[in-house]
C-alpha cells in the first residue's frame, strides 16, 4: 500500500528529473540552457534562470531545515536570500548552484523519506502542517519551472532575431 508521502516523495523525484505531465521536469529545463543564457534578463522585471533557480532553492531549503527540526530557519520573502543578485550568482557559478540543487534535491528525498505520514499532519511552525510545506513546495517548483521556460523561450527568440 503506498502511503501519502512516498506519494508526495515520488511528485518530488518526478518534477526535478521525470516525466511530469504539463512537460518538462526541472533539469530538463535547465538542459536546455547553457551556461551563458542562465544568467540574462531578456526583459526588464523579469529574473534570470540562474535567479529562478537560487529562488526555488531557497524554498526548498526552508523544507529541509524545518525537516531537521531547525523551526528558528526562514527566508524573508523578496529580501537577497529569497532572490540573489545576479552578481552574486555569476560569483558563484552555474556548475554550483545546480551541484546546489542536486543536493538539495537527494535531501529532501532523503528526510522525506525517514518520516510517516504523521509528519504530514504535524505543524512545523506552530499553525501550518507539513503537509501545506512539502505541497506548497512543490508547487512553487512547478510554477517556476513555467517561468523559467518563459525566460528560456525569450532567451532564444532574441538569439534568432540577433541572427536574422
Amino acid at each position: 500500500m503506498k502511503t501519502m508521502l512516498s506519494h508526495l516523495i515520488e511528485q518530488f523525484q518526478c518534477i526535478y528529473n521525470g516525466s511530469p505531465w504539463y512537460g518538462d521536469s526541472l533539469l530538463q529545463k535547465l538542459e536546455k540552457a547553457d551556461a551563458e543564457a542562465v544568467f540574462a534578463t531578456p526583459a526588464p522585471g523579469l529574473h534570470s534562470v540562474a535567479q529562478q533557480v537560487a529562488h526555488i532553492l531557497a524554498w526548498r531549503r526552508v523544507l529541509a531545515e524545518r525537516l531537521k527540526g531547525n523551526a528558528d530557519f526562514q527566508v524573508k520573502i523578496n529580501s537577497a536570500s529569497d532572490w540573489p543578485s545576479q552578481a552574486e550568482l555569476q560569483v558563484k557559478g552555474w556548475d554550483a548552484i545546480l551541484a546546489e540543487l542536486t543536493e538539495n534535491q537527494q535531501e529532501i528525498t532523503q528526510l522525506l523519506s525517514a518520516e510517516t505520514d504523521d509528519l504530514l499532519d504535524r505543524l512545523y511552525d506552530g499553525k501550518r502542517t507539513f503537509r501545506m510545506l512539502i505541497e506548497g513546495v512543490l508547487q512553487h517548483d512547478i510554477y517556476h519551472i513555467g517561468q523559467i521556460g518563459l525566460v528560456l523561450t525569450l532567451i532564444n527568440e532574441e538569439k534568432l532575431s540577433q541572427k536574422v
